[in-house]
């Protein structure tokens, strides 16, 4: 979830071809191979979850609007960004007006209307469907079909994330399709999960579980023919059989490169690097509902008995840092001024020492007899997930605390409740993972008691009624200094009770064939304009 808030209200996506013609030229015949390191669950993006969900949706599906690379909203299926101005945002702020574009179908012929806008949000919002969050949606009152190319949004209040959450990146859902969806009491289990059908540049020839998805793109596609005829998405967990596949050229492209590894993806024949900020965070998190790590002494002691930017730094060698790295999270309402505490060994001792935790003679901290032993779970295959988790477990040694750690394979750790998910199941001590987040300041998907897995992502179940009532003013107004008043109390609660501890703000690595041309990414996703990407052809 990420917001964004248009600047300038324009008819046409920038770089988007969609006023028509700008993909008017012939497409050049090419192929580019994704190394995905996470295979999804399903291809319905209700269920999708995790950084995979910014590859999939885009390439697939179509929002209403998308975020361009400057961090501005832009027109996708609608015909523009609702504002006061031209009179999408109500007076009050609780009626939005969106106008769609004329002609745009379904990948099957049928036409994509307001009526499917109207169906998807029925769809998130019923209770039978097992989406992983309803954050925003449950804001909204009524989505109304004025006609065809007009849609209503009264919510029940007014809400400022509402522009980037509804039908765009910072919630992750797209439209779907009523015409093919409409009839099923829910969507956990069809068939268009596994072969959907969407109104995006590409479309799905196949999928091959464990191996790969194959795209062709959408010849019909309302911002003009790709000019890549085909995208596969490679699932590949292990970033050294990543690099060796980018050198044998049985993958092209990784998008989501491990920042341990960036010297030899600069020295790869064929392929370029693109640095580029990424609306994310690399994120340490406490599971609150622990007898141990929910001691906030506890939680304090890991703070300042690690030297995190250190590990940071070495971990990442050089590619993340830990300075700033809540802006990540709070966006423009970030307050320098407000954060964790630095390495203090000897105030770590004391804490520990007061939470009851001393040490014996090994040098273990134990009460009652019981050591102070604590897991940290991670994603399997990611060097620097495996680094930071290292040098963690030496450091909190020197403190007595022991620190088991447990990897993942990516799906399983990204895995719903449902399916023994440890994450989203709460079967966790400590973790590490790194989170999508909006640059505008709102964290009520991440940080409101009202958020709990599965109906949001609080991984921490964290739970603060200062915090609650701060995440209910701040997104009730669309004055930017009460937004920002409201986040300083919520940040000033975070750096109290370190529910988590912001690593890093994400400096994303994208390796990409030195011929790939149009390649701007975003700070949601390197795809937003994919349909424009050129291979291998001159650039006009």
């Amino acid at each position: 979830m990420r917001l964004r808030l248009a600047a300038l209200a324009v008819a046409c996506a920038i770089g988007l071809g969609a006023c028509g013609g700008s993909n008017d030229e012939p497409a050049h015949v090419a192929r580019l191979v994704v190394a995905q390191p996470v295979e999804p669950a399903s291809l319905n993006p209700l269920y999708v979850q995790g950084a995979v969900t910014s590859v999939v949706v885009p390439l697939i599906y179509s929002y209403l609007l998308t975020d361009d690379d400057h961090d501005v909203l832009q027109p996708d299926v609608a015909a523009e960004v609702p504002t006061r101005a031209n009179g999408g945002i109500s007076r009050d702020g609780r009626t939005i007006t969106y106008h769609l574009r004329r002609g745009v179908t379904w990948q099957d012929g049928a036409p994509l209307t307001a009526h499917d806008v109207a169906f998807t949000f029925g769809a998130i919002m019923n209770p039978r469907n097992n989406v992983p969050t309803r954050s925003g949606y449950e804001q909204i009152a009524r989505v109304d079909a004025l006609d065809d190319a007009t849609v209503r949004v009264t919510l029940h209040r007014p809400y400022s994330p509402i522009l980037g959450l509804f039908f765009a990146p910072n919630q992750n859902y797209p439209i779907l399709p009523q015409h093919l969806l409409a009839k099923y009491p829910n969507l956990n289990q069809v068939e268009f999960n596994r072969e959907p059908i969407g109104s995006g540049p590409y479309r799905v020839a196949e999928w091959v579980r464990g191996d790969h998805v194959r795209l062709v793109r959408n010849e019909h596609w309302f911002g003009g023919v790709p000019r890549i005829a085909e995208i596969d998405l490679r699932f590949v967990s292990d970033t050294n059989t990543i690099i060796n596949q980018l050198r044998t050229g049985e993958v092209t492209a990784y998008m989501t490169a491990d920042a341990a590894h960036l010297a030899e993806y600069s020295a790869l024949t064929g392929e370029r690097v693109v640095r580029a900020p990424f609306a994310g965070i690399g994120d340490l998190f406490f599971n609150m509902r622990d007898p141990d790590v929910g001691d906030v002494r506890v939680r304090r002691a890991i703070v300042e008995g690690a030297d995190f930017p250190a590990i940071v730094r070495k971990a990442t060698r050089g590619a993340q840092w830990m300075e700033a790295a809540p802006r990540a999270l709070f966006g423009w309402t970030y307050d320098p001024s407000i954060g964790p505490p630095g390495p203090n060994a000897a105030d770590a001792a004391r804490l520990l020492d007061a939470a009851g935790w001393h040490r014996r003679a090994d040098g273990v901290r134990a009460k009652d007899g019981r050591p102070l032993s604590l897991q940290l779970s991670f994603v399997a295959g990611r060097s620097v997930d495996a680094a930071l988790a290292v040098q963690l477990q030496q450091q909190l040694a020197n403190l007595g605390v022991q620190l088991a750690l447990h990897s993942y394979a990516p799906a399983q750790f990204n895995a719903p409740a449902s399916s023994g998910g440890p994450i989203f199941g709460g079967k966790f001590q400590i973790a590490f993972t790194q989170v999508g987040a909006p640059a505008d300041g709102n964290t009520d998907w991440f940080l409101s008691s009202s958020q709990f897995p599965p109906r949001g992502f609080n991984l921490s179940y964290f739970s603060d009624p200062a915090v609650d009532a701060a995440e209910r003013a701040g997104v009730s107004t669309y004055d930017p200094a009460a937004r920002k008043y409201a986040a300083a109390i919520v940040q000033k609660r975070v750096a109290a009770e370190l529910p988590f501890v912001a690593l890093w703000q994400l400096n994303a690595i994208y390796v990409v064939p030195t011929e790939l041309r149009g390649f701007r990414p975003s700070l949601q996703t390197a795809f937003w304009n994919v349909g424009t990407w050129n291979l291998g052809a001159p650039e006009h």
